[in-house]
């Protein structure tokens, strides 16, 4: 299942804290597809997912704050952005807690699966690769 996350230099802002960051929130997400590959219990699944959450809000904290303190103009719409993917990642993450019947849990594993491969590309690609010239320009 599991095709795991790789950075290349696509994924460069050339911001050596954002790229740290990003560097390391793919390993965590490459450490989730591992447990689903390993077939972990749900619960483990979860705190996995939940540590990344963790260290995702700390990275858009730490995001949004640079970014405030350089006045970029697209910032409500970047942190309108951040806040949505922690809503579903913690949606996803009380699904996979979830002990309501409904669960299909290879399906909530699947999604959770392609949305950590997606989300993390996608957003660095479409909405923090638009400030990399941004703050180029500020030099």
């Amino acid at each position: 299942m599991a095709l795991f996350l790789e950075w290349t230099g696509e994924y460069e802002l050339g911001v050596p804290a954002m790229d740290a960051d990003h560097r390391d929130l793919m390993e965590m997400c490459n450490h989730f597809l591992t447990l689903v590959e390993s077939q972990s219990s749900p619960p483990h699944l979860a705190d996995s997912l939940d540590r990344l959450i963790l260290r995702t809000r700390a990275h858009f904290l730490a995001e949004e704050r640079m970014l405030d303190r350089h006045g970029y103009p697209a910032l409500v719409v970047h942190k309108a952005e951040h806040e949505r993917l922690i809503r579903e990642a913690e949606a996803l993450s009380a699904r996979l807690r979830s002990d309501d019947g409904e669960k299909d849990l290879a399906t909530i594993i699947a999604e959770t699966a392609d949305f950590l491969k997606s989300w993390l590309l996608e957003h660095i690609r479409n909405n923090d690769r638009p400030y990399k010239p941004f703050l180029r320009s500020l030099n």
